[in-house]
């Protein structure tokens, strides 16, 4: 196997702050690959595995799976693909969490990448298990947000988070702008593919109003990775 799976977590972050990271898979071969491009937690293809700091394991799990259809893309030679992940009550407790991805290009085979370490500081995190459930329900219109919204209002990636759930596009491209001015333009993208993946929401006027904001904002060297991230479009790494 050539596919290779990596996780960028914050080394730090405050428990206040919703724990947003980008995976991508890179073929590291001399030959084309084709794998699936589900690379989020909603579809399944993609699972995170968290050790915390009292020594127990978790598996993160998407609070409502989607069944969707395979799709695939083709990797290149030296080419990725990237996505995000959210894992907004499964490292919400102080100390350090260890965290794995694990991912299924196909139907028969799994890549299984190096475990990484966050911190996690601070006060505790105003959201549960309820918070993230209520977000994945009202990012699927199957209910509003409700009191979810004001947990989340406390910082600008998860005002992103919570405007995007609810589907206010206006407000959506805002607080991306807001995001990239505190963590940078591909920190964004990873948190809007994380809650509405690219390629189970195509066209999807959310995304695109975060594109617009990300790619205008991003420098000449990550706007092609903005761009991709936010398309579910394999890119060469510079």
């Amino acid at each position: 196997m050539t596919l290779r799976i990596t996780l960028d977590l914050p080394e730090r972050l405050p428990l206040a702050e919703p724990l947003v990271g980008v995976v991508r898979l890179t073929n590291d071969g001399t030959d084309p690959v084709a794998t699936s491009s589900r690379l989020n937690l909603v579809e399944g293809d993609l699972s995170l595995t968290v050790t915390g700091p009292d020594g127990g394991v978790r598996q993160v799990r998407w609070p409502y799976p989607v069944d969707s259809g395979l799709r695939r893309v083709t990797l290149a030679p030296g080419a990725a693909l990237e996505g995000g992940v959210l894992l907004l009550d499964d490292a919400a407790t102080p100390g350090t969490h260890r965290v794995a991805a694990t991912f299924a290009p196909t139907p028969r085979e799994e890549v299984v990448g190096a475990p990484v370490d966050v911190a996690r500081t601070g006060p505790p995190a105003p959201w549960d298990a309820t918070v993230a459930r209520a977000l994945a329900q009202a990012v699927a219109g199957a209910a509003d947000l409700g009191n979810a919204g004001r947990a989340l209002a406390g910082t600008p990636v998860g005002r992103l988070l919570a405007v995007l759930a609810e589907g206010d596009v206006t407000a959506g491209r805002a607080a991306a702008a807001e995001v990239v001015a505190d963590r940078g333009a591909v920190f964004a993208a990873a948190a809007a593919a994380a809650l509405v993946p690219p390629g189970l929401f195509p066209g999807d006027a959310r995304l695109a109003a975060v594109a617009a904001a990300l790619v205008s904002a991003a420098d000449t060297a990550a706007g092609g990775r903005v761009a991709a991230l936010l398309a579910e479009r394999p890119f060469l790494p510079a």
